[in-house]
């Protein structure tokens, strides 16, 4: 069960690459978009319902149907959120508005096996070592195979990059405009000046480090442009948008 990551090998290999939010905790969404050859799949766990048992329903529904990886948003640093993922197979976690040096290091604690961090050891046992059957081979590439992602939501966040990217625990920075936004108060309006001057920063900032970009693609924003501009990894919507969209559109067309 225990696996390479391939959205980490595709981006250290400078493929370009896409993925999508589920942020309904069920099977079988997770199971239509897994069919789809999204790079990866994210389950959202900071503004659903979801808990663990959905989530390893989700995981299992999602590597049936294709290669995706399976990312998981958590909704804090906390080792307790953390942990009953990671045992359960979830291949990389996305920290959400990152604002400090200290926050991206307890990310990494939670994440990561002593010398590197505090993880419990669980691995005889757990899911995503095949149930203890991977136990040695989980325990020695477990770091090695972790996608770890930093979100930058806010104005402290851009501001505190430079510290951020200092403690070296991320593979990818990760910006998210709606939050970043409301931050700056723009309200909801991602293509004002201000926004985009932000993320130019943080997109300069994260190429001069050597770490991977990412971003939640903008309305009417193509991958293609942020590819352009340096980002190695975009989503390009989530479950409940494309439920509404193909939704409204057959229901426009039928009034």
């Amino acid at each position: 069960m225990f696996r390479p990551n391939r959205l980490k090998q595709r981006l250290s290999e400078g493929h370009p690459c896409a993925g999508a939010w589920l942020f309904v905790p069920s099977a079988d969404t997770a199971e239509i978009l897994g069919t789809l050859g999204y790079d990866a799949l994210i389950i959202d766990h900071e503004h659903t319902v979801g808990h663990v048992q959905t989530a390893v329903e989700q995981i299992r529904a999602i590597r049936a149907a294709g290669a995706s990886t399976v990312l998981a948003r958590v909704p804090a640093h906390d080792a307790h959120v953390i942990k009953p993922l990671l045992d359960a197979g979830v291949e990389g976690l996305l920290l959400p508005n990152v604002e400090s040096a200290s926050q991206a290091r307890a990310l990494a604690n939670a994440a990561w096996y002593p010398p590197d961090g505090t993880r419990g050891a669980h691995y005889t046992v757990s899911r995503a070592a095949a149930w203890g059957g991977q136990a040695a081979d989980y325990r020695a590439r477990a770091k090695q195979e972790l996608l770890l992602i930093g979100m930058i939501e806010s104005l402290r966040g851009v501001d505190a990059l430079p510290e951020i990217l200092a403690e070296n625990v991320f593979d990818m920075i990760f910006v998210g405009p709606l939050d970043l936004a409301e931050s700056l108060g723009c309200g909801s309006d991602m293509a004002s000046a201000a926004v985009q001057a932000a993320i130019d920063t943080v997109e300069r900032q994260v190429r001069a480090s050597g770490a991977c970009l990412g971003l939640a693609l903008r309305p009417n924003e193509l991958a293609a442009h942020a590819y352009a501009r340096g980002h190695a990894f975009v989503t390009l919507g989530c479950d409940v948008g494309f439920l509404r969209q193909g939704a409204t559109l057959l229901a426009h067309q039928n009034v």
